[in-house]
């Protein structure tokens, strides 16, 4: 069966909070994992009121992971923090982690990166990228965007003010595939 994504829903937050609190994940991923946090931050992606794409990445019909998706024009202040790495435009971003310690280090991660990926050219045809923002030091995290076909584009201080950003990070790139495009080009005119 292997990776699939669904929406997060209000049941997985407790599993969530379990998985930031995870070493593995809190040493990269710096917010609160405490009931209280994790609604106050995820449960107005859930109802709607953040435009924040949320999924459960799911191995055999397992929660073993999440990854969110959002345009950066959604996030301003985001998309000015990456603007020395003259990233493209329109583009879109993700963040994602295994919470399972078990299954870390088994080429997951990549498999959840392409997945996710693949929905960002399927649900906003106007993005021409993917633009993600990852610790220089988090080697196992940029690996994963390298064996997802992804670039590395440039090095450097993200300035967002997220703790998650602190440090030096990498920026990588995942152009929309030509295909895709191409296809998109290729629309019929609409006839009188």
């Amino acid at each position: 069966m292997g990776i699939q994504l669904r929406p997060l829903v209000r049941e997985d937050l407790t599993t969530l909070g379990r998985w930031l609190a995870e070493p593995h994940v809190c040493t990269w991923w710096r917010e609160a994992s405490d009931p209280t946090s994790v609604r106050a931050t995820y449960a107005p992606a859930i109802a709607g009121a953040d435009p924040t794409e949320l999924l459960i990445a799911e191995l055999d019909g397992r929660p073993i992971g999440m990854l969110q998706r959002y345009l950066l024009s959604d996030n301003p202040d985001y998309e000015r923090a990456l603007a020395p790495a003259q990233a493209p435009s329109p583009a879109a971003s993700l963040d994602y982690l295994i919470g399972v310690p078990e299954l870390t280090g088994r080429g997951l991660g990549p498999r959840m990166i392409a997945a996710g990926s693949s929905g960002v050219w399927l649900r906003h045809p106007e993005v021409v990228a993917i633009v993600v923002a990852v610790q220089q030091a988090n080697r196992p995290s940029w690996r994963a965007l390298e064996s997802a076909g992804y670039r590395r584009t440039w090095a450097g201080a993200v300035a967002s003010g997220d703790p998650s950003d602190e440090g030096s990070s990498y920026v990588y790139v995942l152009d929309r595939p030509l295909a895709l495009s191409t296809l998109r080009m290729r629309r019929p005119a609409p006839t009188a």
